[in-house]
């Protein structure tokens, strides 16, 4: 059984913002895609999205708000975050 959870990190700097999460297998990651995209029809935004490997099955999906006058990775990040069922995330 796989212990290590998804890790979380948020950023935010004027009206940019982001949040990158950490996995560690193929499921994590596959549940963070998953996770996006539903919030990404659900709430109708188009933040931008870059899926990095490091290792064999780990990797950072990063999610960035550019010019988020309106603060709609708000919404987004809550969304994800509950979704995802990630109980801490580390601000950067």
């Amino acid at each position: 059984m796989d212990t290590t959870y998804i890790k979380a990190h948020h950023e935010m700097e004027e009206r940019y913002a982001r949040l990158v999460f950490e996995y560690f297998t193929n499921n994590q990651r596959k549940e963070i895609c998953d996770s996006v995209a539903n919030a990404i029809e659900l709430l109708d935004i188009a933040p931008s999205l870059t899926v990095t490997p490091t290792k064999n099955q780990a990797g950072e999906y990063s999610i960035e708000f550019h010019d988020d006058y309106d603060k709609e990775s708000h919404k987004f990040f809550e969304s994800l975050i509950k979704d995802l069922k990630i109980n801490r995330c580390d601000v950067d």
